[in-house]
């Protein structure tokens, strides 16, 4: 199971590959992006894309880890409450 989860992450990887270079060469014209401090970038339209793509994959995957952390740290705290409510009702029986 594990290698055909691979073999087909692999062969997502590659189709999106593909895509990207195909996606990248048609679309190489330059754009001019204005800042809001007043200053001005011209670069391909492709590595504008890419570039708030991976800003944005970037962000997620922090607020993903910081969510996970915050339940990761809720989860030990019950599992201890668990533990003592079961350390004080082996006392009580």
């Amino acid at each position: 199971m594990k290698a055909l989860k691979l073999a087909i992450s692999v062969l997502l990887l590659l189709v999106v590959l593909a895509y990207t270079l195909a996606f990248a060469a048609h679309n190489s014209a330059d754009v001019t992006v204005n800042f809001l401090a007043g200053a001005t970038l011209t670069l391909p339209l492709a590595i504008w894309i890419g570039l708030f793509v991976s800003v944005g994959a970037l962000t997620a995957w922090l607020v993903g880890g910081l969510t996970s952390t915050v339940r990761q740290l809720k989860l030990r705290k019950l599992q201890k409450e668990l533990k003592q409510a079961r350390q004080r009702l082996d006392k009580v029986s």
